[in-house]
């Protein structure tokens, strides 16, 4: 009788098995037949395209020289670090990324600190720190480059003060356009820092209250901590989006009438460069090259920020785990 029972126990186990790897194995071919539109572009318009501009790296494409492609192996990426005009626009890049990173970030915070009080009419103020994020780049750069020329309203109110103006588009001032610009957009962070702001409980915020702890200290003890996987996240996306700056510069050049306008040296960045090599003198494999090193050294950054966010970056699941 035993035996019976216990056969007909594993009959069962075993046929609802079977149903549970038919079930599954059909919600897997749904779910790959839902996502394959998806995969299919990624695969044609990015990772084809992609790798193929690895292999253009490797070889002295210049763009009309296809029937006479010449493998040469690591000769661009060599040029790469012995052409003067590369390494001077990386050390601008990382100088702006020095600058940028940080500023963007304790900005965008401060900022998102304040506009999450409850205060009346704070919508109104969000909505106004958040519109120069969505403005088109090309209208941001065009205003400000209106304002910064030699009769611009920054001239006019300078003349107005008794001071005399400035050439801000020259040699000498250059980069302050352009940071000012660049800092005039970091109101695009402000809903991830508010979404963040509003997952930390007010319950802690109380009980520290009660124990004696000033508002610096709650914000310091409290709000840092609890929001540090926001700040990771702003933290990479903006070391990303500071190594990769190209539009900015050009649009405020003296002679910003295209695409192809060279930035004056103090705001000559590596994009721009690789831009002019490949489609001002048609190097392509050498541009590619270029484009490359600055994919990799993005990775590089990035690896060692997720590496050291272990020591920074609190996570309020893997406390509870623990």
């Amino acid at each position: 009788m035993n035996r019976q029972v216990v056969h007909g126990t594993d009959a069962a186990f075993h046929s609802k098995r079977s149903r549970f790897r038919g079930r599954s194995f059909k919600e897997a071919i749904e779910f790959y037949l839902f996502i394959s539109p998806w995969f299919i572009v990624f695969i044609v318009l990015g990772l084809i395209p992609l790798l193929y501009g690895l292999y253009l790296s490797f070889t002295n494409y210049a763009g009309f020289n296809m029937d006479r492609l010449v493998f040469v192996g690591l000769d661009n990426y060599r040029k790469v670090f012995t052409d003067n005009d590369a390494m001077y626009s990386l050390g601008r890049t990382l100088f702006f990324t020095v600058i940028m990173v940080p500023s963007t970030i304790i900005l965008g915070f401060l900022l998102a600190v304040l506009l999450n009080q409850n205060i009346k009419r704070i919508g109104i103020y969000r909505t106004l720190f958040f519109i120069p994020s969505i403005i088109p780049v090309v209208a941001v750069g065009t205003m400000w480059r209106s304002l910064f020329v030699d009769d611009g309203i920054v001239n006019k109110m300078l003349e107005a003060l008794g001071l005399e103006a400035v050439d801000w588009l020259g040699y000498d001032y250059a980069i302050y356009p352009l940071i000012i610009m660049l800092l005039w957009g970091v109101g695009g962070g402000i809903l991830i820092y508010l979404a963040g702001l509003k997952g930390v409980s007010k319950d802690l915020y109380e009980a520290a209250a009660i124990d004696g702890a000033t508002t610096i200290q709650r914000f310091v003890k409290i709000t840092i901590p609890l929001v540090t996987p926001v700040l990771f996240f702003q933290f990479i996306m903006s070391i990303i989006s500071s190594l990769q700056i190209f539009v900015q510069p050009i649009l405020l050049a003296a002679n910003s009438n295209s695409l192809l306008s060279t930035p004056l040296r103090p705001n000559y960045v590596y994009s721009v460069h690789a831009f002019q090599q490949i489609f001002a003198y048609g190097r392509f494999g050498y541009g590619l090259a270029l484009l490359w090193v600055l994919f990799v050294m993005i990775l590089i950054l990035t690896i060692v920020v997720f590496t050291t966010s272990r020591f920074w970056v609190f996570y309020e699941v893997d406390q509870e785990g623990k």
